[in-house]
């Protein structure tokens, strides 16, 4: 007796679908493309329970007539190829002829379509693979899909759908990236009644950008367009300070295609290399033309995937492509160069007197109280770093200097074990006598027979994340810090959903915020930093970015978030201090359990001895 069977038409269909139909979004993504193939430049998409109870898809494209319409549902039947030799000339989205087919086997479908210039349409009606109805139907010129109850009969793969909000996120995602491909196409997306994405449809790529990114990412990108034949390669990049925890802001075309490419992606991090700190990534919408006989689109059944027929020609075009972009001097922050005259050193050592900064003074920016504090710092038990016995500091010194690099790339920079030396501690530092401010970044004091240099940021930064995790940790409800008049953000509509789906999770952080629009949010608190007070634009951008790579589930991530949002919120590298705040930070420093070290793990203060300053003029041979 054979074992083989062959399987039902059903039971064939609904595996297959598999392959197409892993979520709502997928549906979304088969959908827009066969309306894109027809012609359509305005397309509307309306989901309700994250698309799981209903999908409308409607488009302005050219429609199809009975035949067609029954014939669309069928395996393998495709209006786009007719043999495989037009495998190598195809210039359409779809072209495998199984999405429609998928769909229907595990849905309720509802199609209404009408051709340009015809006087009726056709209705049908398909619900798990079989045929309902099949009739004619006054509708618009273009065609309607409703898709409804998804994965209905494969109760199996129906338990593996997320949540709403997160199911109706990744369509957003989906209809996103098509509509960045295709500017000149208005894209209209519909959730429970709240429009979450409107794109203008008036071919401006950047018009595109801004109505998917947002305002803040529109304003920080910069055009490229570069030939390396027989690619070419168009499309914005974002500046390095626009970067971002995730790749969500990256978009790749082939050929107008989304796809997926570790050898473009690899490209785009190569290009960024020198210009960001570790595990961002800049925004990048890239566009790759090249001749359709050099990629191979046929690899999967949902089309991410292509094959270059060399990836590394293709690697090579996208890095040179930004290098040239950044080079240029688009997408590069330019440092202000020395201007200050050399001036002959005073005959005996004078107090530094400190100017106030012409623009917003750090204590607005930090939060600092602006008494000044009666009692010295007293830092017991403060372990300094030693600084580097070598002969040649001065050198050093000059060319960090001159060649000054960012607050991230300061943030990330880790000390080399042979500069430095083992700690020495220091028993008090009430006695450490402010000498002032060194290049507007660090602390100058002296203690005893050391000098010591404090960084300002990482002290700082030091002691905002103390504050955020001892409040967090400390028992009873969310420590919140109210703001007096509720901000404004804007975000994305991704975004916006992103922090929704999150809001009652966000809230026991001290998060309080609602939906204002459709491309912002009014935030009423943030979590409780004592009395410093973190900026709120700061930091909902650094929570979107941890929420774009990952969830606040574990204290480690809650952690990680904290570590951001103080690197953010504390005082920067070049920001002015007068005698006041530069008191009460280091008060502030010796109030803490660890005061040696930032969240980074890089050291706070270091100590040359005078000892070490003595040999270096010579007065010790």
């Amino acid at each position: 007796m054979s074992v083989i069977t062959v399987l039902d038409t059903q039971t064939a269909n609904s595996i297959a679908a598999g392959e197409v139909v892993e979520r709502p979004a997928s549906v979304v993504k088969e959908l827009v493309e066969n309306a894109l193939d027809a012609g359509a430049s305005v397309i509307h998409v309306e989901i309700r329970q994250g698309g799981i109870s209903s999908i409308r898809v409607t488009d302005n494209g050219c429609g199809m007539d009975e035949t067609d319409a029954q014939l669309a549902f069928g395996r393998h039947a495709t209006s786009k190829i007719r043999s495989i030799d037009d495998l190598e000339q195809l210039s359409t989205m779809g072209f495998r002829g199984e999405a429609l087919a998928s769909i229907a086997a595990v849905a309720k479908v509802r199609l209404e379509t009408r051709p340009i210039g015809q006087a009726s349409g056709t209705a049908v009606e398909i619900t798990a693979g079989e045929l309902v109805a099949l009739r004619p139907a006054g509708c618009p010129e273009g065609t309607t899909l409703v898709i409804e109850n998804l994965f209905f009969n494969t109760p199996a793969r129906f338990k593996f759908l997320k949540k709403d909000s997160s199911e109706a996120a990744a369509v957003a995602d989906v209809l996103e990236r098509i509509a960045l491909a295709r500017p000149d196409v208005s894209f209209r997306l519909v959730s429970q009644g709240n429009e979450l994405l409107h794109t203008p449809g008036n071919n401006d790529l950047r018009s595109a950008i801004f109505a998917v990114f947002g305002k803040e990412a529109a304003s920080s990108i910069h055009q490229l367009d570069y030939t390396m034949a027989p690619v070419q390669i168009s499309g914005y990049i974002g500046t390095p300070e626009a970067a971002r925890n995730s790749r969500n802001q990256q978009c790749i075309y082939v050929n107008g295609r989304l796809v997926k490419s570790r050898a473009v992606s690899a490209a785009i991090d190569e290009a960024y290399a020198t210009h960001l700190m570790k595990r961002k990534h800049p925004l990048a919408v890239l566009k790759i033309d090249l001749p359709t006989p050099l990629v191979d689109v046929n690899v999967h059944p949902q089309k991410m995937e292509v094959r270059f027929w060399d990836e590394q020609a293709v690697f090579r075009a996208v890095y040179h492509g930004i290098q040239n972009a950044l080079q240029s001097g688009g997408a590069i922050v330019e440092s202000t160069p020395f201007s200050g005259a050399v001036h002959a050193p005073a005959p005996a050592p004078v107090q530094m007197s400190l100017p106030r900064p012409v623009n917003e003074p750090a204590s607005a920016a930090a939060g600092y109280a602006t008494d000044p504090v009666a009692a010295g710092p007293d830092l017991s038990g403060v372990v300094i770093q030693d600084a580097p016995a070598r002969s040649d500091l001065p050198d050093q010194v000059v060319a960090q200097t001159m060649q000054e690099k960012t607050d991230h790339q300061l943030e990330q920079s880790q000390p080399e074990p042979s500069t430095i030396s083992r700690p020495k501690s220091i028993s008090s530092l009430h006695s450490a006598r402010l000498i002032g401010q060194l290049f507007a970044t660090y602390l100058v004091l002296e203690h005893e027979q050391d000098l010591l240099l404090l960084d300002q940021h990482a002290a700082h930064e030091r002691i905002l994340f103390e504050q955020l995790v001892a409040r967090h940790r400390a028992r009873g409800p969310a420590a919140v810090q109210p703001l007096l008049i509720p901000q404004t953000i804007e975000v994305s509509a991704r975004e916006q959903a992103i922090l929704l789906a999150e809001q009652e999770n966000l809230l026991q952080l001290g998060f309080e915020f609602e939906a204002f629009g459709n491309q912002s949010i009014l935030l009423r608190s943030l979590p409780d930093s004592g009395r410093f007070v973190l900026r709120p634009q700061a930091a909902i951008r650094v929570l979107l970015d941890t929420l774009m790579s990952d969830k606040l589930r574990s204290e480690e991530q809650i952690d990680e978030l904290y570590y951001s949002m103080a690197c953010k919120a504390a005082i920067k590298a070049h920001d002015k201090l007068d005698v006041r705040e530069m008191e009460q930070l280091l008060s502030d420093l010796g109030e803490l359990e660890d005061p040696y070290h930032c969240p980074h793990g890089r050291p706070v203060i270091i100590r040359i001895s005078r000892y070490e300053l003595e040999k270096q003029f010579k007065r010790i041979v």
